[in-house]
């Protein structure tokens, strides 16, 4: 019964134009292989599922790591290590944030929905650092180096 109703309640959370707006955007960012693993029969249970998840995490993770390198070579020895500094501050909130979102006790969906946290911060996290690198050089690029912003 208890099963049921998280069900019931993830399927109402999906369903919002807000949730749906956002998984959008991650899916976007899926690659094909992803989209074909969980559209599969077998990616719909729970053991399915996590598999296709793993298999797609590694690839975002090779894409995180990228825009990572990509954007510590634009900066200077300071800022390389504020973005060390977030970078495992944010590795550390998302494995918890995701953590929190398995339990045994809301059966063993919430073991995708764990992983699947996992996957979307990646995915999110990428986009950010893509995003900061694009942000910045715009930004350097209309102040004169020896005039603060603003």
């Amino acid at each position: 019964m208890r099963a049921l109703a998280l069900l019931a309640t993830l399927g109402a959370l999906v369903a919002t134009p807000a949730a749906a707006a956002e998984t959008s955007g991650i899916d976007a960012r899926a690659t094909p292989a992803y989209q074909t693993c969980v559209g599969r029969i077998e990616g719909q249970t729970n053991t399915g599922a996590n598999q296709c998840i793993s298999v797609e995490l590694k690839i975002q993770d090779v894409a995180l790591n990228e825009a990572y390198r990509n954007l510590m070579a634009q900066l200077t020895p300071n800022q390389k290590v504020g973005l060390q500094k977030a970078q495992r501050a944010w590795i550390a909130f998302r494995d918890a944030d995701c953590a929190s979102r398995y339990s045994p006790d809301w059966g063993d969906y919430s073991s995708v929905t764990a992983s699947r946290c996992v996957l979307e911060r990646t995915i999110e996290r990428t986009v950010d650092l893509e995003r900061f690198s694009a942000d910045w050089l715009d930004s350097a690029d209309e102040y004169d180096a020896d005039e603060p912003p603003g």
